[in-house]
């Protein structure tokens, strides 16, 4: 109180908008999450008729131990096209999901593979008629897993998943889960063929360099402050 007594009295006085903006907490968690958006193709599809894409976003501040960090999603959307029309959506839904770091994974044919793995629970409000008769059916997990056979991270902490276009020969492959009424399961799967980080809002690139400028015209303020006389 003392402190701010004398700036007044030196005439020195922080805008209220830049005093605001510097109260204004911004936490780990924020600055930690981390979105990329995906493309990629169905299995025997020969005529190329389907597609996929969409995102997904973690938290690679979270902790966890021997390269499992459950909780660590917190969105995803996977978008379905039939000969290049929208054709359905899922999307995150609460519950169990994680990223996996494996280094040396045993496959199982043989072999083995550093690994990126991502799991979550899915959700969708349309429901997806397959089969013949068709059966409805709604999705209920979603994972997605990227792999290198030549060593593709040092160790198993939680890092952000591999380009592919620069770490050939890795594959990306993901895989949506459905389930009818009776609780038969069945599964879309195909590879990725895209993966692409987004980049923070340019709203919060612009926030934190003003945070970063009204900091320093406060410091120099106070240096005014320590050499300036009464």
């Amino acid at each position: 109180m003392q402190m701010m007594k004398r700036w007044f009295r030196r005439g020195f006085v922080l805008p209220a908008a830049a005093i605001c903006v510097l109260s204004i907490p911004v936490t780990g968690a924020q600055a930690a999450l981390m979105t990329y958006s995906f493309a990629g193709n169905f299995d025997n599809d020969p005529a190329n008729q389907y597609a996929v894409s969409g995102h997904f976003t973690f938290d690679n501040a979270t902790s966890g131990s021997g390269g499992v960090y459950n909780n660590a999603v917190k969105d995803f959307t996977w978008n379905l096209s039939v000969g290049g029309t929208h054709a359905y959506t899922s999307s995150f839904t609460p519950g169990t999901n994680g990223v996996t770091i494996s280094n040396n994974k045993p496959l199982l044919f043989g072999g083995v593979v550093d690994r990126w793995a991502l799991v979550t629970e899915a959700t969708s409000d349309q429901l997806l008629p397959q089969g013949d008769p068709p059966v409805d059916h709604i999705p209920f997990r979603f994972d997605l897993r990227f792999d290198r056979a030549d060593g593709l991270f040092g160790d198993t902490s939680l890092q952000n998943p591999p380009s592919l276009g620069g770490l050939n020969p890795a594959t990306g492959r993901w895989r949506l889960f459905f389930e009818d009424a009776n609780g038969n399961p069945s599964a879309f799967v195909g590879s990725v063929t895209n993966l692409t980080a987004v980049p923070l809002p340019t709203a919060v690139l612009l926030f934190g360099a003003g945070l970063i400028s009204l900091v320093g015209l406060g410091a120099g303020g106070l240096r005014n402050l320590r050499t300036s006389k009464v």
